[in-house]
């Protein structure tokens, strides 16, 4: 008697989901992408099955939330290492169908070594959608300010108008995110010991603490990785290719470390890093991301240990955690 629960994979659209199974246990279905659909094909499927399905801006969250309150085990799979795994399996050619039954396959053999997804609270949703307004805004500042640097002076009085409108608008976000954050005592209290941490401000300690309160890291290599700062060696037999990150994760939270082991060397313990580093002629962008590494880290460990940064520490050697 088999056992094993049913592993299914979902190729999510707009519109509509498309459905297989692994082994082609039950036959490929489409469904309008809609919640009453969604809830009457659940409500067909056996206890605790495996869904799989790619991340999809907000398009999946539905299906994702809806299949989680019903019981069954969800993954919310990297696009890419979905793309990648598709491409091996040599099918000839590529649709909706092809894809559904490859996630599925997927599904079956890669899961176990995903994190099961967990549906956002409406504050962590709130939490999370503000951090990512907020880089919008900042981008599109950055963009316009860049463009008119050289142009018309006609311009620069609408253009200053506008940047302050910018201005206006991310200090209100702010503003909701320390609202929010103030909400939860647990989190406030934690992300205080986080902005002890040189180079860590409010922004940086709310996203670290959305990340970390979410998913459970088993140790801080798990949680670098996660983010995308690990370095993949590029090794085979005499061949040593120049290490590169492996940029997994969402790239506002790599940005915003970047930033923060910037601001962090105007301190002396990661003045002394950097200016190590830079004598053994790593250029200034390798430096800084190993330094917004060492900042991950430190925040892994003063998060699970709820005790404030010691920068006495910092160029000890590292003992794992």
């Amino acid at each position: 008697m088999n056992t094993q629960p049913l592993s299914i994979g979902i190729d999510v659209s707009m519109d509509e989901l498309v459905i297989a199974t692994f082994d082609d246990i039950q036959p490929l279905i489409r469904i309008p992408n809609k919640p009453a659909a969604i809830k009457r094909w659940l409500a067909n499927l056996p206890v605790q099955c495996t869904l799989g399905m790619e991340a999809t801006g907000t398009l999946h969250r539905t299906l994702a939330d809806l299949a989680f309150s019903a019981g069954h085990r969800v993954y919310v799979f990297n696009p890419k290492d979905v793309a990648f795994y598709l491409k091996s399996l040599r099918v000839r050619g590529k649709t909706d169908l092809f894809d559904a039954a490859g996630i599925a396959r997927y599904t079956h053999n890669e899961s176990a070594q995903c994190h099961p997804y967990a549906p956002l609270s409406e504050d962590h949703l709130a939490l999370t959608t503000l951090i990512q307004r907020r880089h919008q805004v900042v981008k599109q500042r950055a963009s316009l300010s860049m463009s008119f640097s050289q142009g018309d002076a006609s311009c620069l009085s609408a253009l200053s108008t506008l940047m302050k409108a910018f201005e206006a608008l991310i200090a209100q976000i702010d503003q909701r995110l320390q609202d929010l954050m103030a909400a939860d005592a647990v989190m406030q209290r934690k992300c205080k010991l986080l902005m002890g941490i040189h180079g860590v401000g409010p922004l940086v300690s709310t996203t670290l603490a959305l990340r970390m309160s979410r998913i459970h890291y088993a140790n801080s290599d798990a949680l670098v990785a996660a983010v995308g700062l690990d370095p993949r060696p590029r090794e085979s037999g005499r061949y040593v290719g120049t290490r590169q990150l492996s940029k997994r994760g969402n790239p506002e939270e790599r940005r915003l470390l970047y930033m923060a082991a910037i601001s962090a060397c105007r301190n002396t313990p990661w003045r002394t890093m950097r200016d190590a580093l830079l004598s053994r002629g790593l250029p200034r962008t390798a430096i800084y991301c190993i330094i917004a590494r060492k900042i991950l880290r430190v925040a892994f460990a003063v998060w699970n240990s709820e005790t404030p940064f010691d920068p006495t520490l910092i160029g000890q050697p590292r003992t794992q955690t």
